[in-house]
């Protein structure tokens, strides 16, 4: 009996310990993944456009009533 409930005991971290270093690296791969840019068209934020430095001007015609 007490050779079984060592055994027992030892299955049993044996298992926590695997669970636990699944969940580690769970939440290791999550965050590593939360972090890196995504380029796919299949995420729901729309795909960055580049800024514009010089603004595109509009040329007014003269209003034909000034004085």
């Amino acid at each position: 009996m007490d050779t079984f409930m060592g055994d027992a005991i030892v299955l049993e971290a044996v298992l926590a310990s695997v669970l636990l270093a699944l969940w580690l690296t769970w939440l290791l791969m999550r965050g590593l993944f939360l972090l890196m840019p995504a380029t796919s068209a299949a995420t729901p934020n729309p795909p960055v456009r580049p800024i514009r430095l010089v603004a595109e001007r509009r040329q007014e015609h003269p209003r034909r009533d000034a004085a």
